[in-house]
């Protein structure tokens, strides 16, 4: 059985179809969620769209012990409830096959698809590398870092003010787009990153490709997913910057709007201390007290793994033992894991090195519709991926996609302490060069 590029769209889908299972099995943090889609209503029959979910904004008051006899104790049902839409994100890879390749293989399917296979799992890798850093750290919307000062040119400083991360979400050999954080005009659009400078002590540089004229707190992105209109705002799926906070409207519910306050996060500035058992143990407590939930889960950044070096092994157990649910998903994953107490702590290189998160697991979910799966009905839209100049020659074209989101179920379930001592040697160096 021979493959031209006639059958390639088809022939390809095989490849796809196995590497969606796998997508489940990759050690990135969504992984860890529960399943959002068991409990929540597709916005439409086929559950592309988005999901909808109940919130329970405040307890039941309406309830108690009366003297015997006595009528009228209160409104009855249930109370405080509000619905949350959680929309769903679309996430792709463009995936090209030429004649070149198909006679590579000689036209053989059994080594096209080997073959195929072997690069769709690389380009499935890179998709959820760059999903887990907009969950893990980026801020809202996919912007992986901030100009400092505006200019015009090729060289710029990228802000660490306000606990901003400077560059070490960006790599040499990326292109990006510059613009108004929320979205708006570019102002500079795919524009290639040359050279990264990082300064622990002040602000970092990044060189790039093209000369252009940058504005002070332009927000840069992965090139592509910067809306042109904030109306359009965000393309990316969310993550915990924009999810554990106490302040912002998520998913159609606000803690500044009457009725929703009990809407937010437990969140703390640590003042630029050093972590101690101490403040994890505040953190875990006022999210459990505040939230009424049961604080199963810790999230460090590798820096912040570091520093527990410094707290006394009484209170930190590195044991594998725990039979917790959580911890043996972790370990089934491969995701580093330590133990606080009886508390599972995930480690993951792509958390923001300030800070910390501790949460009920079960209350943070992944929304997805299509796990994995290759598109051949969107030939519009390639050109925007691909290139409008058409100059693949005999080639067929696809997209390797995922409609999925971050949900949080009851903001109040988590919390996060920031601005936390980072040892230089992180602040000075990206979590990864790949």
């Amino acid at each position: 059985m021979s493959v031209t590029t006639t059958t390639f769209a088809a022939d390809a889908k095989n490849v796809y179809g196995v590497l969606k299972d796998q997508v489940g099995k990759e050690a990135k943090i969504f992984n860890l969620f529960r399943d959002g889609t068991q409990f929540a209503k597709p916005v439409n029959e086929i559950g592309i769209n988005g999901y909808t979910f109940l919130a329970r904004l405040k307890p039941n008051y309406q309830l108690g012990y009366r003297p015997e006899g006595t009528t009228g104790v209160g409104t009855a049902g249930q109370q405080g409830l509000a619905q949350s839409t959680v929309s769903l994100k679309y996430a792709y890879v463009p995936t090209v096959i030429t004649g070149q390749a198909e006679n590579l293989t000689k036209g053989n399917y059994r080594a096209f698809l080997q073959a195929k296979a072997l690069e769709a799992k690389f380009d499935m890798k890179d998709l959820l590398s760059h999903i887990n850093v907009v969950i893990c750290g980026a801020e809202r919307g996919g912007q992986l870092a901030q100009v400092k000062t505006g200019a015009t040119g090729t060289s710029f400083t990228v802000s660490r003010a306000s606990l901003l991360p400077g560059a070490l979400y960006l790599s040499v050999g990326m292109p990006i787009d510059t613009g108004p954080v929320g979205g708006g005009t570019l102002t500079t659009q795919n524009n290639i990153i040359t050279s990264l400078t990082y300064n622990s002590a002040a602000d970092d540089t990044m060189v790039i490709t093209t000369s252009a004229t940058l504005a002070t707190g332009d927000a840069i992105y992965l090139s592509g997913e910067a809306p042109s209109t904030s109306g359009a705002f965000p393309f990316t799926c969310e993550g915990f910057v924009s999810l554990v906070s106490d302040t912002g409207a998520r998913q159609g519910l606000n803690p500044a709007t009457a009725g929703q306050e009990t809407w937010a996060s437990y969140v703390k500035d640590a003042g630029a201390t050093g972590l101690t058992s101490q403040l994890i143990m505040e953190t875990i407590q006022f999210v459990q007290n505040r939230g009424g939930v049961d604080v199963d889960s810790l999230y460090f950044p590798s820096s912040q793994i570091n520093q527990l070096v410094g707290i006394a092994t009484q209170n930190l157990r590195y044991n594998l033992d725990n039979p917790a649910t959580l911890r043996k998903h972790a370990v089934d994953l491969g995701i580093s894991s330590f133990q606080y107490g009886t508390r599972t702590i995930i480690e993951d290189k792509d958390l923001r090195n300030d800070r910390i998160y501790a949460g009920a697991s079960e209350e943070m979910c992944h929304f997805v519709a299509v796990p994995l799966s290759m598109a051949d009905d969107e030939a519009g839209t390639w050109t925007r991926i691909i290139g409008s100049s058409a100059s693949i020659a005999d080639a067929e074209a696809g997209l390797l996609r995922m409609y999925h989101q971050i949900g949080i179920t009851q903001r109040s379930a988590w919390g996060m302490l920031k601005n936390l001592t980072v040892p230089t040697s992180f602040a000075q160096n990206p979590s990864s060069l790949a």
